[in-house]
């Protein structure tokens, strides 16, 4: 009774020593809370704002989403852990504090758990001030109620989280300052660190995947506490799995226990004479002193090698970063410059390790680079290639829950790697060895030259390997050809590479509302589901267009050119149309609407026939007759002269029949082009627009063609205007 008694008045003469603090946090939480949402609903009231729209905004604010909040509890866990172990750090206060008659576990708790106390108590008052804010304003609070105990209780953990590092830095040094700077090392040491590697595998591993920010993304929120933070901001989320959310609170509250334990266990081995000393602890000095030196080595070798990608400029500014570093901390741990190479030895092994690791990069020392995995190894592979894929929409419409439709991106790496499962790994490995090859001639030898190319098509792919032990390996690879390689060829033929390419090859009837066609300026509803009159004949445009695109040869391809584009909208999107035809808002998710378009080839034959039967008039799309002109334009032969000469015609007009229609029987619709990987735009391509008349209707779409099919008469006229700039 007497300890709890004890207890609790130290606690109380602690927060006296801390009014100032109080009062501090009380302001910024009351301007933050009760203020800013007396404002936000005075403002929306007079706007006449939709009810569910207001509690919902609320919910966000007083929710774990609120990013601010996350800000101000990151500055206070700093403030208030300086505040609670600052008399550490001189030695008439440790002298009075240790004299009390109170045991040093006692002082060390109190001091602790007021840090957290405080916050805490000023963050729930404020609260519930705003929760009758929200009351005389019109809205219920148990409305938001549970979202605001949510976002305080998740919030204070995570201070907790992060309050408990200051006080640990606090104690590990004898001067204010320098504490201060402790804390921001423990913080953000790890965070640069994996910032240094992330940044090493992309700019010397020239086959790593998305330079190994799939490995750093899992390593980040487990290297600091701020880090841990940030990450929980996004995952602690409504709608994220319950067991997440379990495992992730369990993880704050697991460190935060181990920092507690840690910075009570450094309290009590702190000697009262550190008090005034750079660091209490002479052995930690070179724990933290040589992990700087070889980051900040590290860091200066590569920033010169980005600047100039020389090897001498790289070891010029390993040796900068390894001088500044070492002798700025040993200034600071001894207050004097004739102390600045009192460890020369531990400086120059620092350097040898930064070098190793600058040469493993490098000179890839570890074979990052040159690994295949074995072809026995392998249980199944995927392949993306975003330069043929960049164009498909992939993702899906979602509805959320204020009832706005949105399109929910996925990443076309992410999709093909979750959809695709190659057995036949022949034809993906055979690249994969060519490439790698190179990258060894290219990069990984002393003459680096970055911006070498031996062929007329590149290809970049990333590639999936699913080991037969279970583990996944990621690798991007790029490589060069004078020509369209088989195994390329034999890989995009495959069926199941097709469906993990294209998912409009595994959607179903069921979720498919309407048929859009759009040829040039004109789009038209081919198919639409209403009331399920039209639904037989989407199903059957929808199997036709399947079928003709499992059929879809790359020799097809290289001949055949994309005449139009059709879309098969889910049922989500036509909600969005017709929600944005209601409201008469031409714009209005348009991004969800727009989704999904799809080429038609002059070889699909089924699809071409089924959109006959839907009063299509396809064999327009084709005919020439209605081309009255060609405007080419010549600026495309200028590309360094950007002042235009009125007394010049910008375009060369083009009207003669016979000429057009050789030009036309040619050419391709770029617009359309685009969507097809095999199309052959190596070379000089000359853009112009085709002017077709129809009655009193006149129109242009853009074409291009290769500058070798064009006439002889045109030929020449383009090298007169190309010699003439």
């Amino acid at each position: 009774m007497t300890s709890k008694s004890l207890f609790y008045n130290l606690l109380r003469e602690d927060g006296k020593r801390r009014l100032w603090s109080m009062a501090l946090s009380f302001l910024v939480f009351f301007f933050t809370f009760p203020v800013r949402t007396a404002l936000s609903l005075s403002e929306r009231a007079r706007e006449t704002t939709d009810y569910s729209y207001l509690v919902s905004s609320l919910k966000q604010w007083l929710g774990f989403q609120n990013g601010w909040i996350a800000v101000l509890l990151i500055l206070l866990s700093l403030v208030m852990g300086v505040t609670s172990f600052s008399y550490l750090h001189s030695r008439q206060k440790v002298d009075f504090y240790h004299g009390i008659p109170v045991n040093r576990k006692h002082l060390f708790w109190v001091s602790y758990f007021n840090g957290i106390f405080i916050p805490a108590a000023v963050y729930g008052i404020n609260l519930i001030i705003t929760m009758g804010v929200v009351a005389v304003n019109g809205i219920s609070p148990f409305e938001v109620i549970g979202s605001a105990f949510t976002g305080f209780v998740l919030f204070m953990i995570h201070y907790a989280m992060m309050y408990s590092v200051t006080v640990i830095s606090m104690i590990l040094t004898g001067n204010v300052l320098i504490g201060v700077f402790g804390t921001i090392v423990l913080q953000f040491y790890f965070v640069c660190v994996i910032g240094v590697l992330e940044f090493c595998y992309s700019h010397f591993f020239y086959t790593s995947y998305r330079g190994g920010g799939n490995l750093f993304n899992l390593l980040i929120d487990k290297c600091s506490a701020f880090a841990l933070f940030l990450v929980n901001l996004d995952r602690l989320q409504p709608g994220t799995p319950v067991k997440t959310q379990a495992v992730r609170i369990f993880a704050v509250l697991a460190v935060t226990a181990v920092l507690a334990f840690l910075s009570f266990l450094l309290y009590k081995k702190r000697g009262s004479e550190a008090a005034g000393k750079a660091m209490a602890f002479k052995i930690s000095m070179p724990v933290i002193r040589i992990p700087i030196v070889v980051l900040s080595s590290l860091s200066g070798s590569i920033f010169f090698w980005s600047i100039r990608s020389s090897l001498g400029w790289a070891v010029f500014g390993l040796i900068c970063g390894m001088l500044l570093s070492h002798c700025v901390i040993e200034i600071i741990y001894h207050f004097e410059f004739r102390k600045l190479f009192s460890h020369w030895k531990q400086m120059v092994a620092c350097a040898l390790m930064a070098a190793v690791i600058f040469g493993g990069f490098r000179y890839d020392l570890f074979g990052y680079d040159r690994y295949i995995p074995a072809e026995t190894s392998i249980e199944s592979v995927a392949m993306s290639m975003q330069d043929a894929t960049y164009w498909v929409s992939y993702g899906k419409a979602k509805q959320n829950s204020l009832g706005e439709y949105y399109w929910e991106y996925q990443d076309s790496d992410d999709y093909a790697f979750s959809h695709m499962a190659l057995k036949d790994t022949a034809p993906v490995l055979a690249l994969v060895r060519d490439a790698v090859a190179r990258n060894q001639k290219l990069y990984h030898n002393s003459s680096f030259s970055p911006n070498w190319e031996d062929g007329r098509i590149s290809y970049n792919f990333s590639v999936k390997y699913r080991l037969k032990n279970g583990k996944d390996v990621y690798r991007s690879y790029r490589l060069s050809s004078d020509e369209i390689r088989p195994e390329i060829v034999e890989i995009f033929e495959n069926q199941e590479f097709k469906k993990a390419l294209y998912p409009i090859l595994v959607q179903t009837p069921e979720d498919t509302a309407w048929v859009r066609v759009s040829k040039g300026e004109q789009t038209n509803i081919v198919s639409r589901d209403r009331n399920g009159t039209d639904k037989a004949m989407t199903e059957k445009l929808l199997f036709a267009y399947q079928e003709d695109l499992k059929e879809l040869k790359v020799e097809t391809m290289e001949k055949e050119n994309p005449i139009a584009t059709i879309q098969f909208l889910t049922k989500i999107q036509a909600e969005a149309e017709t929600k944005r035809d209601e409201t008469q808002s031409s714009w209005k998710y348009s991004d969800v609407t727009s989704r999904g378009y799809y080429p038609i080839y002059p070889s699909f034959k089924n699809t071409l026939e089924v959109l006959k039967e839907c009063k299509v008039n396809v064999e327009s799309w084709s005919n020439l007759e209605n081309v009255k002109e060609i405007n080419i334009d010549i600026y495309q032969f200028q590309p360094y002269k950007y002042t235009y000469d009125d007394k010049e015609s910008r375009y060369m007009t083009i009207n003669e029949p016979q000429q057009v229609r050789q030009i036309m029987s040619n050419a391709v619709l770029e617009e359309y082009s685009s969507m097809n990987p095999f199309g052959g735009r190596e070379g000089n391509w000359v853009s112009f627009s085709a002017v077709t008349e129809s009655g009193t209707s006149r129109s242009e779409v853009g074409c291009a063609i290769s500058l070798d099919q064009l006439p002889e008469s045109v030929k020449k006229e383009i090298e007169k205007i190309k010699k003439d700039v």
